[in-house]
């Protein structure tokens, strides 16, 4: 920096400054007023400079505030990218066993086909055989045809012979003749043969358990075990009808037991099927009701 003084715009004549006259005091002036105006400069430089500093330095804290934002969000991208990554890996892992478990489902679908063409396979080959054997069993019994008619007939032979034998049998059971000598009716020997004559309806029939010592009600009477002899299948039991008491001893079993009642025509019987120890199993069999009295049989 320099400084030029203002001259004058006409010239004036020189003037001689002697040594040690007014010229020598100017001079501490002018350097005075240079060093000021020194100071001045350096002391804007100064200010200039630091100010810009100041700028620099609020530029370089604004450049590492976004510096630190921009790591920052660079970190949490890192985060996100490492927390899809671990999903991704999860995913894959989960896809990979479902892939393996999808390739073992199909290698035992396919086992699981072969099996089943195979047994087709044997199947049809046991049907085409069956097929086979029934043919000719077809053919060997078109040939039986003439044997099973002679059968039939042999059947049918045996068929009338048990037809008799029943139809004595039941003239025999027709036949039975009761305790007091009068003709009995048919004679149950066990429960299918009851029920039939129940189906037939000619008689009521009224079924009981009798127990030794003890008095029982059947019908219109009461039953009383007095004894059994199961080795000769005997028993004796009293009988209690229209007020009187009637002791029938030593019957054995299927015998009719035969005594009359008031209001009915004909015998009434007792049929026991069964002497245990201390019990008999039987039923009584009723002839039907008629509005008159029946005479009484005093032999009874």
């Amino acid at each position: 920096m320099s400084i030029t003084p203002n001259l004058p715009s006409s010239p004036e004549p020189p003037v001689t400054v002697a040594s040690g006259g007014s010229g020598s005091k100017l001079l501490p002036i002018i350097i005075l007023i240079v060093m000021i105006l020194g100071f001045a400069g350096l002391f804007y430089y100064v200010q200039s400079v630091e100010t810009r500093q100041e700028e620099i330095r609020a530029a370089l804290q604004t450049n590492l505030t976004l510096q630190e934002e921009a790591l920052q969000e660079l970190n949490s991208r890192l985060e996100t990218t490492a927390t899809d990554t671990a999903e991704l890996q999860g995913q894959f892992a989960v896809t990979r066993d479902r892939l393996g478990m999808t390739e073992g489902e199909l290698t035992k679908a396919r086992q699981i086909a072969a099996n089943l063409a195979k047994e087709q396979k044997d199947a049809a080959e046991q049907l085409s055989s069956r097929l086979g054997q029934l043919q000719q069993e077809q053919i060997a019994t078109k040939g039986s045809v003439g044997a099973l008619s002679t059968d039939v007939g042999g059947v049918k032979e045996e068929v009338k012979s048990t037809k008799d034998e029943l139809e004595a049998t039941k003239a025999k059971l027709q036949g039975v003749i009761g305790d007091l000598g009068v003709q009995s009716d048919l004679v149950a020997h066990n429960r299918t043969e009851l029920d039939e004559l129940k189906r037939l309806g000619t008689r009521d029939y009224l079924e009981f358990d009798l127990k030794r010592n003890s008095r029982q009600k059947v019908g219109l009477l009461q039953l009383e075990l007095k004894r059994t002899d199961v080795k000769k299948q005997k028993y004796t039991v009293n009988l209690v009808v229209d007020d009187r008491t009637i002791e029938k001893k030593d019957k054995t079993v299927h015998e009719p037991v035969q005594f009359y009642q008031e209001g009915f025509v004909g015998a009434t019987e007792i049929v026991v099927n069964q002497i245990l120890k201390d019990r008999i199993v039987g039923y009584v069999s009723l002839p039907k009701k008629k509005d008159e009295r029946a005479p009484m049989n005093k032999s009874s």
